[in-house]
């Protein structure tokens, strides 16, 4: 605490994490990666502190299989795919957790001596504390391929990913009755982000002579809030929009 006239929590954010990772990898054609992470942060209570989120992961390199011999303008293509979930501690407030109270002479005060002519400064309710809030969770799905064509003349990557976030936290409007303390952040929304990036590279020498590279990159992508608690329609109280989305 520190100042005795209001009640504060340090800022101080401490993480703790475990992970190990299993790989599988067969002649460099066929490739399995497994990932497991427990991961705690101080933002949480100690019911919710810790989440686990694996993650897998698998490719194979057809262009190894003997079937491609006959297709000798490939010269390398490898077929990848995903699926894994990931947590996010950071749209809430390290003191998210905990009920918090202020002095106020403005929003809390009394004439408690009697003497018509000053007020005491009392204490008011400054934070709501959620202990109850957990991590924000994105499952994460992709598939896509690499390919070098030509010789290596010509490069192809190509994703297609969808990212589905739940337990989305925010901090929903509260009664006025409730008095002016702040709001906690709570698990109430889920969010889908979509997308297709796809980049091309081709390579190769001007008259034998001069080298030359050309690289286009290209992104589609699709985000939606599809859904916040408390039946909320748009957001009020973000501008221009909560991960730029609004209205939802």
């Amino acid at each position: 605490i520190r100042n005795p006239a209001n009640s504060t929590k340090d800022n101080g954010i401490t993480f703790n994490s475990y992970f190990g990772r299993l790989i599988y990898n067969l002649k460099d054609k066929y490739i399995i990666t497994g990932v497991l992470r427990r991961d705690g942060s101080s933002r949480f209570g100690a019911n919710t502190r810790y989440g686990v989120f694996p993650a897998v992961s698998a490719a194979w390199r057809i262009s190894d299989e003997a079937f491609m011999k006959e297709l000798p303008w490939v010269t390398d293509l490898k077929i990848r795919g995903g699926y894994g979930l990931m947590g996010n501690s950071n749209n809430v407030a390290p003191t998210n957790q905990f009920d918090l109270y202020a002095q106020s002479v403005a929003n809390s005060s009394y004439d408690i001596n009697g003497t018509n002519g000053g007020v005491v400064g009392g204490f008011r309710q400054s934070r709501i504390g959620n202990p109850n809030a957990r991590w924000e969770t994105s499952v994460t799905k992709n598939i896509g391929i690499d390919g070098s064509f030509l010789k290596g003349k010509l490069d192809v990557i190509f994703d297609l990913w969808q990212k589905d976030t739940r337990d989305l936290l925010y901090r929903l409007p509260i009664t006025q009755t409730v008095g002016g303390a702040e709001a906690p952040s709570v698990n109430v929304g889920t969010m889908v982000n979509k997308g297709i990036d796809i980049q091309v590279i081709t390579r190769g020498k001007f008259a034998g002579k001069v080298g030359y590279e050309f690289d286009v990159t290209g992104s589609f992508l699709d985000n939606k809030i599809t859904e916040i608690g408390g039946g909320l329609t748009y957001l009020l109280d973000v501008n221009p929009g909560f991960r730029g989305v609004n209205p939802i």
